[in-house]
């Protein structure tokens, strides 16, 4: 009978081993699935927030650089940035008008659509920027630039047209009243064609040596700097987009010169120029 109770004890024992193995490992496969079903959710989560935010980030609006209207900047007397003469609707600006810095009633819109990559942007600047600047001293013209990015292709792919545009939008938004040495500095250091396109800080640089501080705030995002809006592109969509529009209303190249509106031809000739501009005005008789 003692050797019976002894085999049971055994077998009852054995039972109750097995009992805990088993309740310890449907333990740990417990505790296991729990981990794993937190790092899912941890994982779903974070997945989740990274969408959100790139999905704020591509629906957001993209900045639009300050002491721009309609997509350029203009300029009257001594180079003070001004609103256009005739301002897009829609759009607002804080800048002064073009009469109260000097221009005439009859002043003309010089305006200029420029590719910083584009040698005849360079020919035409070096040939007429005299003549425009005197005229819009005094007060007969308000100059007004468009910089867009065309030629991008000819930069051995460091999209050179767009860095140098977007250079021009983060100086401009800062310190506006660079703006007249600013475009002809950095015509004199242009890319050739098909070469490199400058670096990042060759293109601070140039800025700098005109005397702007490119750690000066931007107007526009005051959390950004000249020297954080060049190297993050800050104002690319805009460039872009505004590149598209000049495209869409007929701007086949450049430089693509119109006054009052009307395209002109006369862009190798400062004279002739000069002549058509004063006609525009009616201080010379066409």
């Amino acid at each position: 009978m003692a050797k019976n109770n002894s085999g049971e004890n055994r077998r009852n024992k054995a039972r109750e081993n097995a009992r805990q193995i088993a309740a310890a490992q449907e333990k740990k496969e417990k505790t296991a699935k729990t981990i794993l079903y937190v790092g899912i959710g941890v994982v779903v989560v974070v997945v989740a927030a990274i969408v959100g935010v790139l999905i704020f980030q591509q629906s957001k609006p993209g900045i639009t650089p300050a002491n721009y209207v309609a997509n350029g900047v203009s300029m009257a007397k001594d180079g003070q940035v001004v609103q256009p003469k005739q301002m897009p609707d829609g759009e607002e600006s804080d800048l002064p008008t073009p009469a109260e810095a000097g221009a005439k009633d009859n002043a003309a819109t010089v305006t200029v659509y420029l590719d910083f990559q584009c040698p005849g942007c360079k020919s035409f600047e070096e040939t007429n920027a005299e003549t425009l600047e005197k005229l819009a001293d005094e007060g007969s013209i308000v100059l007004e630039y468009k910089p867009v990015s065309i030629l991008d292709r000819a930069s051995s792919g460091n999209e050179y047209s767009t860095r140098a545009a977007n250079l021009a939008a983060c100086v401009i938004d800062s310190q506006p009243e660079t703006a007249r040495d600013f475009f002809p500095a950095m015509y004199a250091q242009q890319p050739e064609e098909g070469a490199n396109g400058r670096t990042d800080e060759e293109l601070l640089k140039v800025a700098e040596e005109v005397g702007v501080d490119t750690s000066k705030p931007l107007q526009s995002d005051p959390e950004q700097t000249v020297k954080s809006c060049v190297t993050d592109q800050s104002f690319k969509d805009f460039v872009e987009k505004s590149t598209t529009e000049a495209t869409d209303s007929g701007v086949t190249g450049t430089p693509w010169v119109l006054i009052n509106g009307k395209q002109t031809e006369k862009t190798s000739d400062p004279q002739a120029l000069a002549l058509e501009i004063l006609k525009a005005t009616g201080e010379v008789e066409g």
